[in-house]
């Protein structure tokens, strides 16, 4: 519990000057397929309070695997418009990804996971390009729980960004979660200007699993 308040304190601490302010609303729908593969059925919607307004929606399935005891595959695919901020227009994006989830360390208070993707976007106006990524995320357990997550980008280039969130999870029925957070993103040069967000999410879900694509 004291490293999940630590991070919650030092995402808090990065300065607003200079960056982007967003907010991040999503909704998903977990539903068993077999009893160790399920369907999450995801939405999400982005908005720049300050410049565009609503400027990005996307939607689709991610299917997760339980290959071994502690191993998870995952694949997926969205389709996405977003407002281009030269003309306004929405552009189409197609997103396909797939990898992994280990569950490093699970206890009666926390657990720790991490996760391993491969993606590829196939854009109307850019060129398709390739993203990897690699998350570390630390939760408490509970009714009402903490948890904190970092994750970093790489593309062609290299080092494409690096984000930092931290939130609260709240189970407010069983098979419905509710989640408050703030994430913190730092950016390539090129790739667009640093960013913080405000996150919610809701959950609906009929397994024990956490329900949370964060893609």
């Amino acid at each position: 519990m004291r490293a999940i308040a630590l991070a919650l304190s030092a995402a808090f601490g990065h300065p607003l000057l200079g960056a982007d302010v967003e907010t991040q609303h999503a909704f998903d729908v977990t539903l068993p397929l077999k009893p160790r593969l399920e369907i999450i059925l995801h939405s999400r919607v982005r908005t720049q309070p300050g410049g565009l307004g609503l400027y990005q929606v996307r939607a689709g399935p991610l299917v997760s695997w339980d290959a071994a005891q502690r191993v998870s595959l995952l694949g997926g695919y969205y389709y996405a418009q977003q407002q281009r901020k030269i003309d306004n227009d929405f552009i189409a994006g197609h997103r396909l990804f797939g990898g992994t989830e280990l569950a490093v360390a699970d206890t009666r208070r926390w657990s720790f996971d991490q996760r391993f993707l491969v993606e590829r976007f196939l854009s109307d106006s850019a060129d398709d390009f390739n993203r990897y990524r690699l998350r570390s995320r630390l939760s408490a357990k509970g009714s009402v729980a903490p948890y904190t997550s970092h994750e970093f980008f790489f593309d062609a280039q290299g080092w494409r960004s690096n984000r930092h969130s931290a939130g609260i999870r709240w189970s407010v029925l069983p098979a419905l979660q509710v989640d408050l957070g703030y994430l913190y993103e730092h950016r390539r040069t090129g790739v667009g200007p640093d960013r913080h967000m405000w996150l919610t999410s809701i959950h609906w879900k009929k397994s024990s699993r956490r329900a949370d694509p964060d893609l």
